[in-house]
């Protein structure tokens, strides 16, 4: 065949891997909409797609042997699966608009469904959908294999550069769609444009026919000679377990998949780029695998009389799985060490570029392709090295790779499911690889055992295996490599916490882990600095504290919208959190049905765990909980609510961006009784001014009535189709409750005068301030793609407060009129002073949020906050994070300059200070520190009441007993003739002397605490 028409064959088969992906990345996104976002949902959907998959390899690799235009048939193959993808769209809007769509409330409220029925139901109408595009899809490979390998010399590489070529346009796929097209252009442009190239591909294959073809056909006399059928009992059998082992091998792969996306989320982040790094390097090592080993294939030379060498290629394909397992074993024992690298890499890239987000995602792929490359690349030898013996045996080679390829999909699925469900809940993520690698190694020795003469040893080789396994799926407890305390304290937000060693162990010694839990959808932990903060961590972020910013953003995102509505009875709360949102909540009498929408069953200890902030909550008759994803749960309910709110759920997490979508908001608004609220969420760092304008715009479109207000560090959005009546005296009387008042008053909002102080805008300002925003679609998902690359940039929540500054609005329009005409000059006058200390409270807040408290404009806001708005409440609130933020900055307690010689005789000057650190409300540290080589020497904890005085009485021992040393090493030298201690000498008598009287001695870089723990830090 010409070399032009085999490249263009090529070149057809990688643009149909690149759309390919295209596709599952869209039908998974568009069917999570549809049943959920939930584990469950979304596994169901993938075995769905796997399962079409494998159904079609199976039926097509059987069909090409009586085809006889086979790219013909390739290309009609093209052109439905296109088809069919249109129709998908079609049935999808159908799905929407079925009155029985409520597959969650059959269960959760009727009880007419078990879950197993509901379970049932969703696989039906998802393969009702994709059962034909994906069967399409499985049959490409082992039709266009038929077509292009002819020969049992060609088999090995033929089939593995049409797997590599295919690969490798996934590859291509999946950057397109994770960094480019879906961002740019939506969901609908992109299955357009995917579609569109996949009709180009058919109508090309159509084409080349008859030219391909000829060229086939005129060259069969200088092709190699036909497959030699394997004839031998024995070799079939062997063969047989080959192909099973294809099986094991992608059960493995996608349990290794599932488990290390898991764990490496924790470093790269769960949203869309951290996926799309993740699975792109899986595919380039399989890519790469198969393409290496069509390489090698070139060399094998068959045996003169036309046979296979069977027996070769059985034991390589053992061993290539034995390389598998232990591959895996050892990418799960540097797991361990994963933070480190990540550090090391993103200062690597940070030094080469200015743009944060690129040199994250450069690091962040550098790191899952160091861990993942290589068992990848393996992989990717073992399915053409088993399509080769399945050859041998079928004398098929369509017939041959449809089966390997079933095989392998069908191992796949069930690798999916029983990894995400079962071994996690089971044994945990790291005893679950060192399972699947086991059994990946294990069955690679079966194989090799199968070569071996004398039935005995195949059976003890099995039984070893088997008992290994056995052993370690049994044992009660086995040795762990990973650092479980370390996983559950990771913070990716405060990295400089985690650099070193001596940073990790005294960030564990610092910390107590009070819940942690492997769960279905994430990794979820409670910990609590000792005798300081406690926070909710989710996949290494902190979502919730009880930080006093973190506490009143809770505590607003409950209250706010209870004491807005006149009479809150029924309520949803989407997300549980560390429940403070939820319990703020319960306290209003009012109440008489809560329910909870929970994705992450696990989430309910953390939640336990903040009991004494939460009230409790989850032991409150009147609560009801649902797992199931919140957006999901709203479109599978026919109940309305007086308010619904949420806990913090963040937009750059992948899928949480369709809670904030138009349609999202819209459905919110259709699940609202007359009168109803919804309170929505809105950070204030990690999100531009353009994101902010368009949540604003976008929550906009369902809402008539629009409130803005903002805590210190965060907003929430008010919406109602009804007018929403701030009345004053209505509020006082809510806010009186014994219980609302103890959760407010803590965090200076106490008052009806001081929660109304935190308003921001109304609907008016709020439309001003959106006017330029993008509105958020399901089809667009603006902010999934926009805000990650924010993530990070530390000036963003003083530029975001400063831009809804520009556009606020007093309070006064808002109020109702219900104050009789004697007392409104009196309210006018009394909010008209309070809206000129909003206007110099919120500058303040900005310039405080930006680290620039140090600022002399910063210092003139302080004075005149104080001096003529002191009872002001945001400007109380501030000023007590300003005084908090002071007593936590390092205060130097003492400083030694001594002058020593160097290696060389030369004088230097080593500057040694001791400093103290408020690490905690009950925690002080001092560090002593090498001034100049910005490193701490030593360090001591100081707990307890008087630690202050105690911490400066260390530090003057310390300080004391070096300058005794340095007067002894100075005289000492004098009597020697030297005018000055030896450097290299004294040094390590001093690090001596710091490390036996604070007993720590350090190497860590200057400083070494974090910021106190926030969400936002």
């Amino acid at each position: 065949m010409p070399i032009l028409i085999t490249a263009l064959i090529y070149l057809i088969f990688f643009l149909s891997g690149a759309t390919a992906l295209v596709y599952e990345v869209v039908w998974v996104r568009k069917l999570s909409l549809v049943f959920g976002g939930s584990h469950l949902a979304v596994t169901t959907v993938l075995a769905v797609v796997m399962g079409g998959l494998a159904l079609g390899s199976w039926l097509f690799g059987r069909r090409v042997r009586t085809t006889r235009n086979l790219l013909r048939l390739y290309g009609a193959l093209e052109i439905g699966i296109a088809f069919f993808a249109l129709l998908f769209i079609a049935l999808l809007n159908l799905y929407s608009l079925m009155p029985a769509y409520s597959f969650e409330s059959l269960t959760e409220h009727s009880h007419q469904l078990p879950r197993v029925a509901l379970l049932t139901l969703r696989i039906v109408l998802a393969a009702i959908a994709l059962i034909v595009p994906t069967t399409l899809l499985g049959g490409t490979l082992p039709v266009l294999a038929a077509f292009m390998v002819r020969g049992r010399r060609a088999v090995g590489r033929g089939v593995a550069y049409l797997y590599a070529l295919n690969t490798f346009g996934a590859v291509a796929g999946c950057f397109g769609a994770g960094f480019y097209l879906l961002g740019r252009f939506g969901v609908s442009n992109t299955m357009a444009g995917a579609i569109t190239v996949n009709v180009l591909l058919g109508i090309a294959c159509f084409a080349l026919q008859g030219p391909a073809a000829r060229y086939l056909e005129a060259g069969e006399d200088e092709a190699p000679a036909p497959l030699s059928a394997v004839t031998l009992p024995e070799e079939k059998a062997r063969i047989g377990l080959v192909v099973w082992g294809i099986g094991v091998s992608g059960f493995c792969a996608l349990g290794y998949e599932v488990l290390w996306t898991r764990v490496l989320g924790i470093v790269i982040g769960t949203n869309v780029y951290g996926f799309t790094l993740m699975l792109a390097a899986f595919l380039t090592g399989i890519a790469a695998g198969s393409g290496a080993y069509g390489l090698w294939a070139r060399r094998l030379r068959p045996p003169e009389e036309g046979g296979c060498p069977v027996s070769k290629l059985i034991g390589g394909f053992g061993v290539v799985q034995i390389v598998i397992g232990l591959s895996a074993l050892l990418v799960t024992i540097l797991i361990r060490d994963l933070p480190t690298r990540v550090f090391f890499l993103q200062d690597l890239f940070l030094s080469q570029s200015t743009d944060l987000f690129r040199a994250r995602q450069f690091a962040n792929f550098a790191l899952v392709f160091s861990y993942l490359f290589i068992p990848a690349f393996f992989m990717g030898v073992a399915f053409p090295l088993a399509g080769t013996l399945d050859a041998c045996r079928r004398r098929k080679v369509g017939h041959a790779v449809g089966e390997v390829l079933t095989c392998n999909t069908i191992g796949a699925i069930l690798g999916t499911v029983v990894s995400g469900f079962v071994l996690i809940q089971v044994f945990g993520i790291e005893r679950s690889l060192y399972l699947l690698a086991t059994v990946n190694a294990g069955f690679g020795l079966l194989i090799l055992a199968r070569l071996l003469r004398g039935t005995p040893r195949r059976l003890a080789t099995a039984g070893t295996v088997l008992a290994v396994v056995g052993v370690m799926a049994v044992a009660g407890t086995m040795p762990r490599i990973w650092d479980a305390k370390y996983f559950a304290i990771y913070r990716t937000n405060q990295p400089e916490v985690f650099r070193t060693p001596d940073l990790i162990a005294e960030a564990k010694r610092h910390t107590d882990v009070l819940y942690y839990a492997e769960g279905i959808q994430s990794i979820v932990s409670s910990i609590r600095i000792r005798g300081g903060y406690q926070a909710f961590l989710r996949n290494g972020r902190i979502e919730a504290s009880d930080h006093n910013e973190s506490l009143q953003n809770q505590y607003a995102l409950g209250h706010l919208p209870m004491l807005l509505h006149r009479n809150p009875r029924k309520v949803l709360v989407i997300g549980a959190g560390s429940g403070i949102t939820l319990g703020a909540v319960s306290l209003h009498p009012s109440v008489s049905e809560m329910t909870l929408a929970e994705v992450e069953p696990k989430v309910l200890g953390v939640t336990r765990s903040f009991a004494a902030y939460n009230h409790g909550v989850l032991g409150d008759r009147r609560l009801r909980v649902a797992f199931s994803d919140g957006r999901n749960y709203l479109a599978t309910t026919g109940e309305r609510y007086d308010v619904i709110t949420a806990d913090p759920i963040h937009p750059w997490l992948s899928g949480a961006g369709y809670n904030y979508t138009r349609e999202y908001f819209e459905l919110a608004a259709e699940h609202l009784r007359a009168g109803g609220i919804m309170c929505q969420w809105l950070p204030l760092y990690d999100l531009s001014a353009d994101d902010l304008r368009s949540v604003v715009r976008t929550f906009r479109q369902a809402y008539r009535h629009v409130l803005v207000w903002m805590t210190q560090g965060d907003a929430m959005l008010i919406g109602s189709n009804a007018p929403i009546l701030l009345s004053e005296d209505e509020l006082a009387a809510r806010i009186a409750v014994p219980a609302v008042a103890a959760d407010l008053a803590r965090v200076q909002m106490g008052s009806a005068t001081d929660l109304l102080s935190y308003f921001v805008m109304g609907t008016a300002g709020a439309d001003r301030f959106s006017r330029t925003g993008r509105i958020n679609t399901d089809d667009n998902l603006y902010l999934e793609f926009s805000v990650p690359r924010s993530t990070g940039k530390s000036a963003l929540p003083e530029v975001n407060v400063n831009a809804l500054a520009r556009h606020r609005e007093s309070v006064l329009a808002y109020l109702d009129d219900s104050v009789p005409p004697a007392d409104r000059l009196a309210r006018e006058n009394r909010w008209m002073r309070l809206d000129r200390a909003a206007a110099l409270a919120l500058e303040a807040r900005a310039i405080f949020l930006g680290g620039r408290y140090d600022s002399p404009r910063f210092g003139l806001l302080v004075s005149e906050l104080e001096g003529n708005y002191a009872a002001f409440a945001p400007w109380r609130f501030l000023r007590s994070e300003y005084l908090e933020e002071m007593a936590s900055s390092p205060l130097p307690l003492d400083q030694l300059a001594l002058a020593l010689l160097d290696e060389s005789g030369r004088r230097v000057v080593v500057n040694v200070a001791a400093v103290m650190s408020r690490v905690s409300r009950e925690l002080t540290v001092v560090d002593f520190v090498d001034s100049d080589e910005r490193v701490i020497i030593g360090q001591a904890d100081i707990n307890g009441r008087g630690r202050d005085g105690s911490a400066k009485r260390l530090a003057a021992e310390v300080m004391e007993a070096v300058r005794l040393a340095y007067n002894e090493e100075l005289s000492g030298a004098e009597a020697r003739g030297k005018p000055l201690p030896d450097q290299a000498e004294f040094v390590r008598r001093m690090r001596e002397i710091i490390a036996t009287m604070t007993g720590r001695q350090h190497g860590n870089p200057y400083p070494a605490q974090g910021r106190p723990i926030k969400e936002s830090a």
